[in-house]
């Protein structure tokens, strides 16, 4: 049977324990919330981004410029090029 001295320790080493867990846990959780909200921001700014360089491919194209020009430009496939023109996300 564990008495006196050696059962306070005992419990203080188990109290120790458990708030060491429950600090990683909370740690893991803050971590993974920060990375979830950053990680939305990035999806927002993608977005945001994705949609101004449509809109201008699009005046681009409306402007006269081919979509094999605007590709060239780009980088891209004019048929990547038709498909962001004919699109309906504005």
């Amino acid at each position: 049977m564990i008495h006196g001295l050696e059962a306070e320790r005992l419990r203080k080493a188990h109290s120790d324990f458990e708030h060491a867990r429950s600090r990683v846990w909370i740690d893991k959780v803050r971590v993974g919330l920060d990375c979830r909200r950053a990680m939305r921001q990035v999806d927002e700014e993608v977005t945001r981004v994705r949609l101004v360089r449509d809109r201008l491919i699009r005046q681009a194209v409306k402007a006269g410029s081919s979509y094999r020009e605007v590709a060239r430009e780009l980088g891209l496939s004019h048929s990547r090029i038709q498909q962001i023109v004919k699109s309906t996300s504005k």
